[in-house]
């Protein structure tokens, strides 16, 4: 009767070792939104580098956490709105090239895996900066 019983202490004595580590789901490793391209209304595109180290939680409760390549973070709101074809930022306090980002968005893709957006003219808001674009995907 013993004999059973050693084998089923040894897998779970091995899960304990093994499958207790840290978690993968860590906030330095998981999954977050990045800048993959960015252009303005004064440039051309490849201005993804100005977000380099900078990632985006898009929480389900329509918060933004920004992590900052400081290692500092800024909280903001989004909404997806208008049948999923508008999309607002907007991040407390922005500082450049934050400040790039806030405002509404018209949505020319959102997936699970990546976000597109233009800039242009918003007519709920009566505002727009026409020649802006960001793509974001999850890393």
């Amino acid at each position: 009767m013993q004999k059973p019983l050693i084998p089923a202490l040894l897998c779970f004595t091995m899960l304990l070792l093994f499958g207790c580590g840290k978690s993968s789901d860590s906030p330095d490793n998981a999954a977050a939104w990045v800048v993959t391209d960015y252009e303005d209304n004064k440039a051309v595109a490849g201005n993804e580098d100005l977000f380099t180290g900078y990632s985006f939680d898009l929480n389900t409760d329509k918060t933004i956490v920004i992590h900052l390549p400081n290692g500092n973070t800024l909280p903001g709101t989004w909404s997806l709105e208008s049948n999923n074809t508008r999309l607002i930022i907007d991040i407390h306090k922005p500082v450049p090239p934050l400040d790039g980002l806030t405002g509404p968005w018209i949505v020319k893709e959102y997936t699970d895996t990546s976000i597109k957006l233009e800039s242009g003219y918003d007519p709920i808001a009566y505002v727009g900066v026409q020649g802006r674009k960001v793509f974001f995907a999850k890393q």
